[in-house]
């Protein structure tokens, strides 16, 4: 721990780009390892529970690969932790839906600004659990004999696996699919520190469940405050891996 806590001090105290340094090229590079946390926040509608607060947390390997203004970026997801806002209700998302997504590359910006560099990343959107031929528009398959529902996590069960205990006593497992967007906007606070906003959208439809009282989708929404939506990218030593990041994520984002 004594080393993660001189890195971060290190990532703290660093100088970060003024509005006198911004030319065509940014004047640093942001190849290497890194460490990413994004928090989601929507509005449930539990069953027998009610309207709750979620705040989902997920947190990624990434290598970044900087050309320019343009950065390569290569995710690998980590770990995925739920706040259901309420004791009544846990879900668990297994790591076998993790592992399926793989290496994802997606491509972000560097825009030069009055108060620095700014980190854009789009994420186009994803379809979990489901293929369609147009994912923006094509509306979620809602039953799990739908040709184009696919078992993403190979445990044998239609679309994604979630389980989900309610109440302590209606547990079981949710078969869904999903649609999810993100686009993250932020600012390079330091070589070694990103942080910003998410602006993102997600639909999920229940095709099942193991327990006849979870099969129900229940109702959603992006929480309004967009402020509660974020993201921070800390860099960390080269070779850090996944386990790394589960064991150690909430020292280094100060959870």
């Amino acid at each position: 721990m004594r080393g993660w806590a001189l890195f971060l001090l290190l990532t703290v105290i660093g100088l970060g780009p003024s509005a006198s340094e911004i030319g065509q090229d940014p004047p640093f590079d942001l190849t290497g390892t890194w460490a990413v946390m994004q928090v989601t926040s929507d509005i449930v509608v539990y069953p027998f529970v009610g309207e709750k607060t979620r705040t989902t947390t997920l947190i990624l390997r990434v290598e970044m690969r900087q050309q320019g203004t343009e950065v390569q970026v290569y995710e690998s997801h980590c770990l995925v932790d739920t706040d259901t806002g309420t004791t009544m209700v846990t879900t668990e998302i297994p790591e076998a839906f993790l592992r399926s997504l793989g290496v994802v590359e997606r491509t972000a910006t560097l825009e030069a600004t009055a108060d620095g560099w700014r980190f854009v990343e789009p994420w186009p959107t994803e379809i979990h659990g489901a293929r369609l031929a147009d994912p923006v528009n094509d509306p979620l398959p809602t039953a799990a004999d739908d040709p184009r529902v696919f078992d993403q996590d190979g445990d044998g069960k239609p679309g994604i696996t979630v389980r989900v205990t309610v109440l302590g006593l209606i547990s079981g497992e949710v078969y869904a699919v999903q649609r999810l967007s993100k686009l993250l906007e932020g600012q390079v606070v330091t070589p070694d520190l990103i942080r910003g906003l998410i602006t993102w959208s997600n639909e999920q439809v229940t095709i099942g469940a193991s327990n006849p009282f979870l099969n129900t989708s229940g109702n959603a929404q992006v929480d309004p405050v967009r402020e509660r939506s974020y993201f921070v990218a800390i860099r960390v030593p080269a070779g850090t891996t996944c386990d790394d990041l589960k064991e150690n994520w909430r020292a280094l984002f100060g959870r």
